[in-house]
């Protein structure tokens, strides 16, 4: 019965470092990828920032140009008026905002029940 209980305890020790061994390699590969993917969406966030500011520039500039060409093709006596519009003619870039979502909170990966496993001190008391 002793050799039975031993190969009975060398089976549990050896599928428990197993499932010890999948478990901190999946916690290392999810804080590998959070981490990846966080870095990632930061970089992604700082190119878009630059587009966007870039096509509010270009949105600004347009609608001063279109503005600009309708005081040339004017009679002559709305021309003045028209060009004063343009001028102080404020621009809203506002429907061309761009929502930036906050890294969601991770869910992380609890390794603490194989925290303990066989051979260590621990484990042997």
């Amino acid at each position: 019965e002793k050799h039975a209980c031993d190969s009975a305890q060398t089976t549990y020790e050896a599928t428990f470092c197993s499932y010890r061994t999948q478990l901190t390699g999946a916690c290392s590969l999810y804080d590998q990828c959070r981490t990846s993917t966080t870095t990632e969406q930061k970089e992604v966030h700082e190119s878009v920032r630059v587009a966007e500011a870039s096509r509010k520039a270009q949105y600004v500039a347009a609608t001063h140009i279109n503005c600009l060409l309708g005081v040339l093709t004017a009679s002559p006596e709305r021309q003045n008026i028209l060009l004063e519009e343009c001028l102080s003619l404020q621009v809203l870039t506002s429907h061309l905002n761009i929502v930036y979502h906050a890294v969601p909170e991770g869910s992380g990966c609890d390794a603490s029940p194989v925290a303990t496993f066989p051979c260590q001190e621990s484990w042997l008391q």
